[in-house]
Formats: structure tokens, sequence, C-alpha cells
């Protein structure tokens, strides 16, 4: 099987793929539809670990997905990447054998199936579902409505001419870039700049913006710090109205050993992290220490920074309703979202997120612009920019259509990058399946202490990065459940046969703490012991398991 990235994939094509990796890798992999989406498609998950060290609920778990936005298509092949590469390296690189045999990955490639599937389909952008939802219902649906008028096949930006009103000019740098026109010009060529498209009941002279027509933002429709439309935008109706938000949330409460996430999103090249509506001083300590060490690791896998969400975009503004909040907030998954490939960083723009954008004078927007063209012309021979062309406009007469490519310029990388930010996505994502915890049994001793009267005691340890929680906020939250250990095969002559060990700490609470003065975390060991009764020879079983951290078993035979 040969995977090429070099297009997107429509819903048959990732089926087929799906499909072919179960077939073509049946130790490894299970495929199964987990729901349906708003027009009845399967949301499929394929389910990856290697079955002969164990079952996959028995091992820490890690979820990855792609498109809980319907044009951010990149996170779904990047999730096809990752698969593949994991397959097929299994047993020759080092990496990927580890993380099968220790954990299982539940990839799920496209939530938002319909929507991405009109997006690839059609000229039209949306950014969920296709359920046709607008706030509030009885807004007036009338005026311009983003359509593809000229017939090229994309929907790209119009410009019309007012010397008068108009607030956009042509750069003096080059004819291609509108920018602001200033408060002091007059005597010039000026326009107003608006999407593509056409005006529904117009009246010659006026027109506002049509209220979006597939208005559901599906990150923002989870139950978590949820908040009505009328607060966040795209929230619809109730939390959790869409058949999509409700799949995912139901399986992510079953399946109680995921222990670690990441989303793909695009675009903007950045690593997102914890927490949505308030500040780092609000995550407990060690989280934000563990997060502050894998975002650094990750900025230098990917080149993107990593910021939490409530610090990246637009200066501090909550986002409701979000996964992230559903993942770590509530479920204490240490989980990352990634906003993969970025346009603005091709012109050599370091900061991220809507806030740095909003804080550029237009004189810096205009550098910023004009490098984008020039590297769209030097690097990707001009592909990423429709030069403008006058059009007959059936109602506005004559206008000038052109920009860039709203899907892949804007949006998402051309298909000639595609691959190397899969790749880029893919290392990121390994990095972070490694951290998972890991339950060790060790120093298992057996001493008699009369006829068939036996002390056994071992050392429990996590030798893994995350606390057997995953989160400290996990813990706080009381979502799962601690550590226990359990001896079979002998009679417990003291005590229970299941004793309960807590949270065990991870390595990063060690790594987190910087280098002056730190010695290792402590908290990562316990011991247990069991006075029992058994004939010498017997064998005995002792059995440790966490609902992050997998389960892990220890055979004994009774002698002294």
């Amino acid at each position: 099987m040969h995977l090429e990235y070099n297009r997107y994939y429509r819903y048959h094509a990732l089926v087929e793929a799906l499909e072919d990796f179960k077939r073509t890798y049946p130790d490894f992999t299970k495929l199964y539809s987990i729901g349906k989406t708003y027009e009845g498609r399967d949301i499929w998950c394929i389910e990856l670990t290697n079955q002969k060290t164990g079952k996959g609920e028995d091992k820490p778990g890690y979820y990855l997905d792609g498109n809980t936005h319907a044009g951010e298509v990149t996170g779904s092949m990047a999730c096809l990447y990752t698969i593949d590469w994991l397959l097929k390296n299994y047993g020759k690189d080092p990496q990927a054998t580890r993380i099968l045999d220790r954990s299982v990955i539940y990839v799920i490639p496209r939530i938002c199936a319909d929507g991405a599937e009109l997006y690839l389909t059609t000229p039209y952008m949306l950014r969920s579902s296709v359920h046709e939802w607008r706030y509030p219902d009885y807004a007036d649906p009338d005026g311009l409505r983003p359509e593809d008028v000229d017939g090229n096949g994309e929907i790209l930006q119009m410009r019309i001419r007012d010397d008068l009103a108009g607030d956009w000019k042509v750069s003096d740098q080059d004819a291609r870039l509108m920018v602001r026109r200033a408060p002091h010009d007059y005597g010039g060529k000026y326009y107003r700049l608006f999407c593509e498209g056409i005006i529904e009941n117009y009246n010659g002279i006026t027109f506002d913006l049509a209220p979006a027509r597939w208005g559901i933002d599906m990150n923002r429709n989870y139950p978590i710090n949820w908040k009505p439309p009328h607060i966040q935008n795209g929230a619809g109706d109730t939390p959790l109205s869409e058949p999509e938000s409700r799949t995912i949330t139901n399986f992510l409460l079953e399946r109680k050993n995921i222990a670690a996430a990441t989303y793909h999103h695009t675009s903007g090249g950045i690593l997102l992290r914890p927490n949505c509506v308030e500040g780092d001083d609000k995550m407990p300590p060690p989280d934000l220490a563990i997060y502050k060490v894998l975002g650094t690791i990750g900025e230098e896998i990917t080149g993107y920074p990593c910021q939490d969400i409530f610090g990246a975009f637009a200066d501090k503004n909550a986002q409701w309703g979000t996964f992230m909040d559903l993942t770590y907030e509530y479920l204490g998954i240490n989980s990352f979202a990634t906003e993969l490939w970025d346009l603005m960083g091709r012109s050599g723009f370091k900061d991220k997120g809507l806030a740095a954008l909003t804080k550029l004078t237009y004189k810096e927007q205009e550098e910023v612009q004009l490098k984008l063209l020039r590297w769209n012309d030097e690097v990707m021979n001009g592909e990423c920019f429709f030069p403008w062309k006058t059009f007959n406009h059936p109602q506005l007469g004559e206008v000038e259509i052109g920009g860039w490519n709203p899907k892949e310029g804007r949006q998402n990388p051309p298909v000639k990058l595609l691959e190397e930010e899969c790749e880029k996505a893919m290392r990121f994502t390994l990095m972070h399946m490694e951290t998972l915890p890991q339950l060790v049994i060790d120093n298992v001793r057996c001493e008699k202490l009369g006829d068939n009267m036996w002390r056994i005691t071992a050392a429990i340890e996590n030798a893994g990065f995350l606390p057997t929680a995953s989160t400290y906020k996990a813990i706080n939250n009381r979502i799962t459940e601690p550590v226990k250990a359990h001896i079979c095969g002998g009679k417990v002559l003291q005590g229970d046969e299941e004793i309960e060990i807590g949270h065990l700490a991870g390595r990063g609470l060690a790594l987190a703490q910087g280098p002056y003065g730190a010695v290792s975390s402590t908290g990562r060991r316990k011991k247990v012991e069991w006075l029992v009764e058994g004939a010498e020879g017997s064998e005995l079983c002792i059995a440790v398991k966490g609902e992050r951290a997998g389960t892990v078993c220890h055979t004994l035979i009774l002698r002294d």
C-alpha cells in the first residue's frame, strides 16, 4: 500500500486508505465507526497497537484527530501520514516499535466529514457542519453571500471602485496588494473590498453581509465552559447539539485509558495548549511546568511556538465550549492542538496568533504581505495568488476579482508542501506519544516466614514522563481511578488482595523543575507487601493497573 501526499483526500479515498491499513496490518489495527455525521457518514476510528503485546484497553491510550473544522483538511492528511509511518516502521524503527508495543493509539482522521466533502468538491468554505444554522434564527438572510460568480472554481475577493468613499487602495509597491486608505488620502483610486459573491434582494444601492449559512463551530459546541451563541459565536443552540461533537465526547468518556491527545487544525503555525478561558496562573503548577517542557521540545521539532490558547488569540479573549476544555479542563488529559501551515511565516514573520497580527501597524502589515507575494512568486511560481481580473458582475457592474487562494494557500498548504507539513506534525505527535505513563513492577521479593507462609514485596514504579493520572488536573478533578496492585494464586493472610497505591508521579516532574539543585522526583515509586499462604513451588501473579497507565503483570514462584 502506498499513500500519496500530493492531494487532499475526499471521504471515499480516506476510508479506502483506512481499510487498506486494516487489511495490510491485521495484527496492529482495528477499524470501526464510532457514530454518524449530520448527513449520515460514518465517523471512523482506527486503533493502532501491537495486539501480541496486549489488548489496547489494557495499555495507556493516545488520542489523535483531524478535521474538527471542515476546511482544515491538512489535519486528516497528517493523521494518515502518522498511521502510515507507525505501521510501516514497526520492527524497523525503535520509536515506532516502542509506541505500538507499549500503548494504543486512537486516530479519528476526519470528524466533520460532511463539511470536508463540501469544502473539497465545491468553491464554498465553511467552519464545521453542513447543518444550516444562523444566529439569531430570525436574522435577515439577505445580503452579500459568498459565491463563485466568475466560475473559476474559487471564491476569492472582489474589489469595487469607489473613489469617494472606498477604504482600500492599491499598494504603491505591488499592484496585487490592497492596503488601507490613509485618513488623509484624497484624489486617488479607491475601492471597497468584499468577498466574491451575490447579493440577495439587492436594492441597487446598499447591502450588508449575509449571516453565515453554516454557522456551527464544532469547537465551540462542547459542554465544558459552553456559552450560548450571543456570547460565543458558533456555539449552537445547546452543548453537543451536533452529532459529531456528541460522538467524540462519548468516545472519550468511554475510553478511560486515554492519557494524552493531539488534535490537528490549520492554520497559523503554532502549538496550542490549555487554558482556553483563563491564564496560566489558574493551572496546577506541576501541569504548567510539564506543558512548558513539552512545548519547548515541540518548538524545536516543528519550528512553531507553543502558547496557551487564552494568551494566543485576540489578546486574552476566552474561547468557550472548546474541545481543549473537554479534554484537559474536565477529563484532565494532557492535550495539545496544532495549528499547522504557517503562510505568514513564509514571509519571515515570527510572531503567532491573532493578537500578534492585530498589533501590526498598517505599514507593517503591508511589508508582511509584500514579502508573502515575493515568496509566492519565487517559491510557488505564483500559484497561491490569483491576479485581479475585471468581471462584469450581474448586480454591481464592473468589478475586479482576485486575491490569495483561500483553500490551498491561506488555509492549507499548497499540495507540493503538504508532505512536509504532515511530517512535521507527525514528529511532534510521536514525541508526545512517548510521554505516556508506563507502569513497572520491580524488586519482587519472596521471603519464607514458616510452613507455607510467605512475605511478598515489590516496588511499583511509573517509568513514563507523565503521571499515571496524565495530569494533576485529573487528580484534582478525581476523574480517573488510582493505581491498584492485586495478587492472586495464594491465600492472603493479612490485608487485602488488592492494594490501592494512589497516583504515581512521572519523570516529567523532575525535568520540569529545572537544573538548579534539582533532584529526581519523588512519588514515582511505591512499595507493596502481602502476607500469603501457599505451597512451595506454586505460582503467584502480581497485577498492577492504572486506568491511564495500563496493566502490567509479574509471575513468581514461591521458593525461599
